[in-house]
C-alpha cells in the first residue's frame, strides 16, 4: 500500500496549534516568553510523533481521525 500524502491526524493539530500561537503573538496577546515555551513542547511533541510512524502506525485507520 502506497502511503503517500497520509499525515496523521495528531501532527495535523499540532501544525494548527503551532499557527494558532504564532497569530496569537502576531497580536501581541501573548508574550515572547510564552510563545516560545510553547512552541518548543509543540516541536518535541511532533518530533515525537514523527519518530512513531512505522508502517502498523500508517496503516492504522485510527490515527488519520480528527479528535474533537
Amino acid at each position: 500500500m502506497k502511503n503517500i500524502g497520509k499525515i496523521p491526524s495528531k501532527i495535523i493539530e499540532i501544525e494548527i496549534s503551532i499557527k494558532l500561537l504564532e497569530y496569537l503573538r502576531e497580536k501581541n496577546a501573548i508574550d515572547d516568553g510564552m510563545y516560545n515555551f510553547c512552541i518548543n513542547r509543540l516541536l518535541k511533541k511532533q518530533e515525537l510523533e514523527k519518530s512513531r510512524i512505522d508502517d502498523d502506525y500508517i496503516n492504522n485507520i485510527d490515527n488519520y481521525k480528527i479528535l474533537i
